[in-house]
């Protein structure tokens, strides 16, 4: 038997009801950000860890070859000489880096390290201009005369997406207003990049990682040694290092491999980005850049010429151990500050210093 009275309520006020919904609404503000720093902090380690996977598969390849990887595979100087025996449509260049083209493969590190990071599949289906089965030419000095996007079936197979490629903090996919760097190419105090413009540009696949070529990677050897030379980074334009010569030079533990950048600005609307392709290695000379800040309003925003990140204090690493350190913006940006010279001591392979950079990084355990 029901015996509630006539006048008994069954429900909310309205005043109940806002006030309810106020109480959910201050909760939920105070919970976003602890929410937000925890899913910035997994993507900070998925990202630490994908750094790592390419140390693990550039190891892997020095196994393979007894030598490590090029930064990349771009133009040498002239005199070009057949190779014996001969091979059609390919050459050996003799002579020492010649400068930006675009009559050469042009081909970034991680093209040839897709074999290395379970994507063997991928790596099988790139072909050489003569669609030759053998794939790709990874060899020190062996060049083809066309650049690896005028080859139909890799500019289709170029536009895969490969989640590994890219930090789950940046939104690297979105459409660019400019293009896609499609080669990087570093030559003497010029540091040079190519790109697809839009809009067969926004159909690559993209990437956040490229290897380091050090302070400003490899001058022409008939140049005096100059200021830069003892800060040549391990992954240059046709570069052959052992991890022997490393550790006796520098250490393996004391000088990067692989740095994570947005390929672009960080604030409003992206201008470039990196394909996997053929972006393989860039320079630190122009410093670290922050994601968060204009580039057009401040020095140390983030560009297409810098290692750069999203996250918020620092840029990640991966170095010749297979290591991931964070390395804090500092001053970098500024040419010759200290910070300046502690990044460049990081990114040479044959500077002797032995600066104490230890508060310039925090360490992103990857297990």
């Amino acid at each position: 038997m029901d015996r509630r009275s006539r006048g008994a309520r069954l429900g909310f006020t309205l005043i109940e009801l806002l006030v309810v919904i106020a109480i959910i609404a201050i909760l939920m503000a105070l919970l976003l950000p602890a929410i937000q720093k925890v899913r910035e902090a997994a993507n900070k380690m998925l990202c630490a860890s994908n750094l790592k996977q390419l140390g693990i598969a550039t190891h892997n390849y020095h196994g393979d070859f007894n030598r490590l990887p090029a930064g990349q595979w771009n133009n040498g100087e002239a005199p070009y000489t057949p190779l014996n025996p001969p091979v059609a449509g390919k050459q050996r260049i003799s002579g020492p880096d010649g400068g930006f083209t675009f009559a050469a493969n042009n081909l970034g590190i991680l093209s040839c390290l897709l074999p290395y990071i379970e994507q063997d599949n991928l790596f099988k289906q790139l072909l050489d201009r003569n669609g030759s089965a053998d794939g790709l030419d990874f060899g020190l000095r062996v060049m083809t005369t066309t650049m690896w996007y005028q080859v139909s079936s890799n500019l289709t197979w170029g536009q895969t997406k490969i989640k590994m490629l890219k930090c789950p903090s940046d939104t690297v996919d979105e459409q660019t207003t400019n293009g896609v760097f499609i080669v990087l190419h570093c030559q003497g105090l010029t540091f040079t990049g190519g790109y697809l413009p839009n809009p067969q540009g926004n159909t690559l696949g993209r990437t956040n990682y490229v290897g380091c070529q050090g302070v400003i990677g490899r001058a022409s050897t008939e140049a005096p040694p100059g200021f830069y030379r003892k800060w040549y980074g391990m992954l240059m334009n046709r570069s052959d290092y052992t991890l022997g010569q490393i550790t006796v030079k520098d250490g393996t533990s004391n000088t990067i491999m692989f740095g994570e950048s947005l390929g672009g600005k960080g604030v409003g609307d992206r201008n470039f980005c990196y394909s996997w392709f053929g972006c393989g290695a860039m320079p630190t000379a122009w410093g670290l850049g922050k994601g968060n800040l204009d580039p057009a309003i401040s020095p140390g925003g983030a560009e297409w010429y810098r290692f750069s990140s999203r996250h918020a204090a620092v840029v990640q690493f991966c170095f010749g151990d297979g290591s991931v350190r964070g390395l804090r913006h500092g001053t970098t940006t500024t040419f010759f500050s200290p910070d300046w010279y502690i990044l460049a001591q990081l990114s040479g392979i044959n500077d002797g210093d032995n600066n104490d950079w230890s508060s310039s990084w925090t360490r992103c355990r990857v297990r």
